[in-house]
């Protein structure tokens, strides 16, 4: 990951940016679908790291359907990026991205009060 997207946090406003994304993604990936099976499966929804890692994968599996929303999120974490640009750049570069927005607890957690 690079110094420029592991140094700086998310800040705010462009967490309040990335909420119309978020919501969409939610939907189109049926992630209250996804919820009420997390709960049958019995997962140890206090292992922050593991639940994290679950919801990714699920998203992932789910990519093609919400594309655009994740090159609009990952410009709005890099700030600098427009989509387009973030659609040229190294893939490890928007991956670790993602990896910043999936592990910070506040973050998720404020998408999760938003939902």
């Amino acid at each position: 990951m690079t110094e420029e997207v592991k140094d700086k946090p998310i800040d705010s406003e462009q967490a309040f940016d990335m909420l119309p994304y978020v919501a969409a993604i939610y939907d189109k990936v049926d992630f209250d679908g996804y919820r009420k099976n997390l709960v049958k499966k019995e997962i140890d929804t206090d292992d922050y790291l593991s639940v994290a890692i679950d919801a990714a994968k699920h998203i992932l599996k789910n990519s093609g359907k919400v594309k655009e929303e994740f090159f609009h999120i990952v410009s709005i974490a890099q700030k600098n990026k427009t989509p387009s640009e973030v659609r040229k750049q190294a893939l490890s570069k928007t991956i670790g991205t993602i990896k910043k927005i999936f592990t910070d607890p506040e973050l998720v957690d404020f998408f999760k009060q938003a939902m």
